[in-house]
């Protein structure tokens, strides 16, 4: 009976090991396919436009990555706005906001950023990295455009690379604009698990991930938008865009940075957008808050 009892509990045991190594190699596999890069760099093109001439090239970061960059200039007493695209995104997404900007006389420039597009990086942590990116496009304006303004317009990753650039950036920036942000990783990862899973898998899966996440991501600690908030100097305003309806990045995660940064900052919630979909949902809202926030920059 005991060795029965034995071969039992030896089996029983052997299975759970088997399953918590499967768990965990899965998880792996999830959380390193989610910060590699999913294609080589792919040309992008100068897209054919009417309302603005833009000039293409090439800035290098202080890491030695590569990046891609357009630029539309504009008049002269108006401050830069560099705008950085989301998640799987590339330069090209941010021509709806550089439409309206030029439109109102802002000289615009993107960049896609590393991992994204024609630049080069393997790694896509969430903006983290993404901050050299940030501070790269920065030094090129300043060096070619002494003494002028610059606003740094970050959506989803974007944010987060704006957020994570602030401590080095200081008051070389003069103002920011974060449409979507993440409050952290942690949370930004529990938020895909709910959407994609249902429970109990979710928490299974959020756990799996969270046990292996310093194995893919060496500065996962680091991955927290809201601690990096602090960050921004206190005199330089700070504009936080958010969808009432986004469940990756969730509008109480908006409101957890603008409580962190509300004596400079200001927060508008559009009420019925999803995650990236604020344009969409409410063109003339969001054209006007964006806008009056630059008014208040120049």
């Amino acid at each position: 009976m005991k060795k029965a009892r034995w071969k039992r509990f030896r089996a029983a045991l052997f299975l759970f090991l088997v399953a918590a190594f499967l768990w965990l190699l899965s998880s792996y596999g999830v959380a390193y396919w989610g910060t590699r890069r999913h294609r080589p760099p792919f040309p992008e093109p100068v897209p054919a436009i009417t309302w603005g001439k833009i000039e293409s090239f090439r800035i290098a970061t202080d890491d030695r990555e590569e990046l891609g960059a357009w630029f539309i200039d504009g008049a002269e007493h108006r401050p830069f706005v560099l705008l950085l695209h989301g998640n799987g995104g590339r330069r090209q997404d941010c021509l709806k906001q550089a439409a309206f900007l030029t439109k109102a006389g802002f000289p615009v420039m993107m960049i896609s950023l590393r991992a994204h597009g024609d630049s080069t990086g393997q790694v896509n942590d969430l903006g983290y990295s993404a901050r050299l990116d940030v501070t790269a496009a920065v030094r090129w304006l300043a060096e070619k455009y002494q003494g002028r303004s610059v606003v740094v317009w970050g959506s989803s990753l974007g944010a987060a690379a704006a957020i994570f650039a602030a401590k080095d950036l200081g008051h070389q920036v003069s103002g920011y604009v974060l449409e979507c942000p993440y409050q952290d990783l942690h949370t930004a990862v529990r938020n895909r698990t709910e959407i994609y899973l249902s429970p109990p898998l979710d928490r299974v899966a959020y756990l799996g991930l969270l046990t292996v996440s310093p194995l893919v991501l060496p500065n996962v600690d680091k991955i927290s938008p809201i601690e990096a908030a602090g960050e921004i100097p206190g005199d330089i305003p700070v504009l936080i865009l958010a969808g009432g309806g986004d469940r990756r990045a969730r509008p109480e995660e908006a409101n957890a940075i603008y409580r962190r940064i509300q004596r400079h900052a200001d927060l508008v919630i559009f009420e019925e957008a999803d995650h990236m979909k604020l344009f969409q949902t409410d063109p003339e809202q969001y054209r006007q808050s964006v806008l009056d926030f630059l008014k208040k920059v120049e």
